[in-house]
């Protein structure tokens, strides 16, 4: 009856086949094999635990949140949050102590992919705890503001324990939601001071990213030229409207000769098919039917592809 894989190699150690260190490699290469399979279960547990917190919270708003008081409001949105962040801090720290005292050893590969994974999970809870404590600071103040930038704080200070994607999705939501409505609230509903603040906070975002203060360069990217997008399109059909976007538009082809990410393609090209047909829209004071208007999307849309792709094979 055939052994287990570690007497199979112990015999061929005898033998003379294979090395004592080779067949340590085999070992680990074999452990491994395992451990990604593992890690992924227990990455999608986090998730789904995560999910659920977030699921249970969003069925109680829907059957019985307006039966609650302000009080009861209040003690749900913070015990999530808190429980939220209790399992993304320990999962985190789990992961920072385990890089830290990774021994130069062949088991290093798999339990640094375990680490990772548990840093996945941890901050997926930590940006749903960003969005709870939002929630919660809400019903406490009644100001999108401060809503916006208690978010904000949870999802920065999360971020500086694990700079992953979702913790910086979570910074970008809540930094563009935090800085317009403060825009918003402090002129009188201006969607002109709306827009300038979200494009100035998408130039920023960027700038922090080619700095290397935000990481996930791509996506970082991508994030500020959707915030600055957002930001020039808050009074579609205005002449400030499709210049500023125009401009924007500019701006991400520009900066893509740089940086050849091709989010900042992406976004010129979306830019460009936002901006044309608005301005045409107002040029010819509305005379231009809604089918021509598609039309001329559709080509804009067409042009800057190829154009686009033309640019990125050179």
């Amino acid at each position: 009856m055939p052994g287990t894989p570690d007497e199979a190699l112990a015999r061929l150690v005898r033998d003379g086949v294979i090395s004592a260190e080779q067949a340590m490699a085999v070992r680990e290469a074999l452990r491994e094999s395992a451990a990604p399979a593992r890690a992924r279960w227990a990455e999608v547990a986090g998730y789904v635990g995560g999910g659920l917190v977030l699921a249970g919270a969003l069925s109680l708003v829907a059957t019985s949140w307006a039966d609650l008081s302000k009080v009861a409001h209040m003690a749900i949105l913070l015990a999530a949050t808190v429980a939220l962040l209790t399992a993304g801090i320990i999962l985190l720290g789990a992961r920072s102590r385990e890089r830290a005292t990774l021994p130069s050893d062949p088991g290093a590969r798999s339990r640094e992919r375990a680490a990772t994974a548990r840093s996945r999970t941890g901050s997926v809870s930590v940006a749903l705890a960003s969005v709870t404590a939002a929630l919660a600071a809400a019903e406490l103040v009644d100001v999108s503001a401060i809503a916006g930038a208690v978010g904000l704080l949870v999802g920065v200070l999360g971020y500086a324990l694990a700079r992953t994607a979702p913790l910086a999705l979570a910074c970008a939501f809540f930094a563009a939601l935090t800085l317009g409505s403060l825009a918003d609230d402090l002129t009188g509903h201006s969607a002109l001071a709306a827009g300038l603040s979200l494009v100035v906070l998408g130039v920023v975002w960027t700038t922090l990213v080619l700095a290397g203060v935000i990481g996930q360069r791509a996506l970082g990217l991508g994030l500020g030229a959707v915030i600055a997008l957002i930001g020039g399109q808050q009074d579609a059909g205005a002449v400030w409207a499709y210049t500023m976007t125009a401009a924007i538009a500019v701006a991400c082809l520009l900066l893509y000769r740089r940086e050849r990410a091709w989010v900042l393609l992406v976004a010129g090209v979306i830019g460009f098919t936002i901006a044309v047909p608005e301005a045409i829209w107002h040029w010819t004071g509305g005379a231009v039917g809604g089918s021509v208007i598609v039309m001329i999307a559709g080509a804009v849309l067409v042009t800057a592809s190829v154009l686009g792709i033309r640019w990125h094979r050179t």
